[in-house]
């Protein structure tokens, strides 16, 4: 299974918010299930700027940001042609139509994210942690 992980999955666990623990559970689900979990290059920007914004501090940023890679499987980019369509869809966030463009175009079969609304007109199904750490259970 490959899934793409959104920046606010990223934003929970590192900046230790509510959803911290499940977080902290999933990845371990997922490196058990040898899930192949990816980040979008504009979430790695995205995660970034907001955690720059908080920490005021340049090197501290940065380490955070090689971390959030080495929890990752795979870097994904998001296509000048991803762009251009996310410009024509439906969805109301446009970085958010990013985010399922380039899902599809690296053929991920799923998108882990806290804000299952902001992907409503996604064609890929939607979780949150949570919901995968449940599905994956089952399956146990």
């Amino acid at each position: 299974m490959r899934l793409l992980i959104d920046t606010n999955v990223y934003l929970e666990f590192f900046l230790k918010r509510e959803n911290y623990d499940s977080v902290f559970a999933f990845f371990q689900y997922a490196a058990r299930r040898n899930t192949q979990t990816c980040v979008s290059a504009m979430s790695l920007r995205d995660f970034g700027y907001t955690m720059h914004k908080f920490l005021h501090d340049n090197d501290l940023t940065k380490k955070l940001q090689l971390k959030v890679y080495e929890m990752t499987s795979k870097v994904i980019n998001t296509s000048a042609d991803a762009a251009i369509e996310s410009l024509y869809s439906e969805a109301t966030d446009y970085e958010d139509s990013l985010q399922t463009v380039a899902a599809e175009e690296s053929m991920c079969d799923a998108i882990v994210t806290f804000n299952k609304k902001d992907f409503e007109k996604s064609k890929l199904p939607v979780f949150t942690p949570n919901e995968l750490i449940q599905i994956w259970n089952k399956c146990d």
